[in-house]
């Protein structure tokens, strides 16, 4: 039950108490017994029989007892037994914990060697952003007017809306592109215009033209979370697909476009199964295309539901796409578009903007509040689009290679040795980014201690809140004890964040996990468990 407090695993061997805190589930519940089971019969095998003593030995024995009981020393040879797990051992594992009070390290294993960090890597970025653009950082968007007003509210000319980077245009950031546009309506109506007799023009070049990661999986590029960047972004830069099951066994699927239609073509090959069938959805795109290919298979409604599936699915140019929904939501308001929408670069003149009017601007939330989003849900298009405004903001190249250097300078000036990561995006996607576990520890170690230690701490998820850690380590001691960011690809399951212990120490905690032959349950299960181990922690 929610709430509930696990008493945990004991075993008394010897003199030697072992406890181990367990976690909700059973397969939980197993690991932890069997890794009891393991350190007491360790334990055993390795106590030495005591010897008859003597008066004068009393002192040396009490001595002795306390170097054996060391909390340090049991917690490591914990950990050590952890780690003794059969499922894992060809896996790559690399472990670093160390206190940021002291620095002192409590446990290291292979935390010196390379690891595929995934979204650890946003780590990096947020560092990176907080340092060298701020936590009160906001994004501005500006909609020029590039014409004259007439008698009768026609405006002759171009509407052209200039980007500047804002990830924060969706539902994820509690922002919909609605509420936006609505501003720069009403800022039309306030001048009286009820048509456009010209083109509605979306320049996205404060970014490069550069819209993928090194390194990204070219099959990655029809999902959600890989979405093309740029410097106008709407949506997530996704189009959001209503896919419902047909009248009967074998009939095609209905696909409905519920935003952004004509930007995407779909080919649907998805039949309708029984009931009692699984969904299973496929979506596939050739690169740089702008048609979607949707094969597999819905199941009827059951009694209690409408049936139906929503899918998100990336665009392809995303400059073109803010331009449409803006031309949608001008229609919805029946101001009439007698012209294009279509970007700057098709466009192909010069825009000399210091010329021309300002129509309305788009100021987002501070970036505080959007590191929250990105780290806790971890978003991975709103970590690129910083790592490129990092660079824009201090070299004036909005690219993935100068914001990764930009990252390298901040581990250089904070102490922090820089040869230990290889970084070619900012959300973590490519598997061409390597890092240590002890550097990640490192700067988990120096963003606690620097001013902006709290924006990190709120913004790190937590388990059992809203996150990537939410149905993660519930009623046990480390639900209230964590604060921890997630990185997960194929084969790759990471951990890194604070831990507090039983007597308040914060720990700075890096599990890294690469190389998985099996489920990354098996790898999560053994991250909870040291952070439950480590929440249990107490020097006394």
């Amino acid at each position: 039950m929610r709430g509930a407090r696990c008493r945990g695993i004991g075993c008394i061997a010897g003199t030697h108490q072992i406890s181990i805190p367990c976690c909700k589930g059973s397969m939980a519940r197993n690991v932890a017994w069997c890794i009891a089971g393991i350190v007491c019969i360790v334990q055993l095998w390795a106590q030495p029989q005591p010897a008859p003593q003597r008066k004068n030995d009393s002192l040396r024995h009490r001595e002795a007892t306390a170097v054996v009981r060391s909390p340090i020393r049991e917690l490591q040879a914990d950990l050590d037994a952890l780690l003794k797990n059969r499922e894992l051992a060809a896996a790559h594992i690399g472990i670093c914990i160390l206190s940021t009070e002291t620095g002192e390290y409590l446990f290291r294993f292979n935390d010196g060697k390379a690891f595929i960090p995934a979204s650890l890597l946003k780590l990096f970025t947020t560092a990176a952003a907080l340092e060298l653009l701020g936590p009160d950082f906001r994004f501005t968007t500006r909609v020029y007017l590039d014409g004259r007003i007439r008698q009768g509210g026609d405006f002759e000319g171009n509407i052209i809306i200039r980007g500047s980077g804002d990830p924060t245009w969706s539902e994820s950031f509690g922002t919909p592109f609605d509420s936006v546009f609505a501003v720069w309506i009403r800022a039309l109506d306030s001048l009286g215009i009820t048509t456009i007799k010209g083109n509605i023009i979306a320049d996205d070049s404060y970014f490069d033209a550069v819209r993928y990661g090194p390194g990204w999986m070219w099959d990655d590029f029809v999902m959600p979370y890989s979405p093309p960047v740029s410097a106008l972004a709407a949506n997530d830069n996704c189009v959001q697909l209503l896919i419902r099951p047909g009248a009967a066994v074998g009939d095609p699927a209905t696909v409905s476009v519920l935003n952004g239609n004509g930007m995407i073509k779909i080919v649907n090959d998805v039949r309708t199964t029984a009931i009692d069938h699984t969904p299973e959805l496929i979506p596939y795109r050739d690169f740089g295309s702008s048609t979607i290919e949707l094969h597999g298979t819905i199941p009827l409604p059951t009694n209690t539901s409408e049936g139906g599936l929503n899918l998100s699915v990336p665009v392809e140019n995303p400059a073109a796409y803010v331009a449409a929904l803006f031309r949608d939501a001008l229609d919805r308001h029946r101001i009439r578009v007698r012209g294009s929408v279509m970007t700057a670069t098709d466009w192909g003149e010069p825009i000399l903007y210091s010329r021309l009017p300002v129509l309305a601007e788009y100021t987002s939330i501070p970036l505080r509040q959007i590191l929250t989003v990105m780290n806790r849900t971890s978003h991975n298009l709103c970590a690129e689009m910083l790592l490129k405004t990092i660079a824009k903001e201090n070299s004036g190249s909005g690219s993935f290679a100068a914001g990764t250097e930009y990252v390298s300078s901040v581990l250089q000036r904070n102490g922090l040795p820089s040869e230990e990561l290889s970084m070619s995006d900012g959300s973590g996607l490519s598997r061409l980014n390597l890092c240590t576990p002890s550097l990640v520890a490192r700067l988990l170690w120096h963003l606690w201690r620097s001013r902006f230690r709290n924006d990190v701490l709120s913004s790190l998820p937590r388990p059992g809140e809203p996150g990537t850690l939410r149905t993660r380590m519930i009623g046990t001691l480390a639900e209230r004890s964590v604060a921890a960011k997630t990185g997960t690809l194929n084969n790759v399951s990471n951990l890194a964040g604070y831990v507090t212990t039983r007597d308040g120490e914060v720990l700075s905690v890096v599990i890294m996990t690469n190389h998985l032959l099996v489920p990354e349950s098996v790898a999560r299960n053994l991250q909870d468990l040291i952070c439950m181990r480590l929440a249990s922690l107490t020097r006394r």
